[in-house]
């Protein structure tokens, strides 16, 4: 069973940010823009679905770090650092 350290709902809204940065990442990947390591080396070892496992690894390691965290408006603040260190 899946575990939510801070519940479903806060689960849901990183993962949709992560899915978002991702997303993002990959147009300008493939635009050949700019590139991801993490990203590239997903797509060439798993191809697509690794995108999805990643997404979910992201987000989980996100909550886990920010276990029981009280948010007082710097959510995006703090999510945006730490995609653009793993992305």
């Amino acid at each position: 069973m899946k575990n939510f350290p801070n519940g479903f709902a806060s689960w849901q809204e990183t993962h949709y940010e992560v899915v978002a940065a991702i997303t993002v990442a990959h147009a300008m990947h493939t635009h050949e823009i700019d590139h991801s390591e993490l990203l590239e080396k997903t797509i060439k070892e798993k191809g697509h679905g690794g995108l999805y496992e990643l997404a979910e690894d992201l987000t989980d390691e996100f909550e886990t770090i920010n276990k029981n965290r009280e948010w007082d408006g710097e959510f995006f603040e703090e999510i945006e650092t730490f995609l653009n260190e793993k992305l």
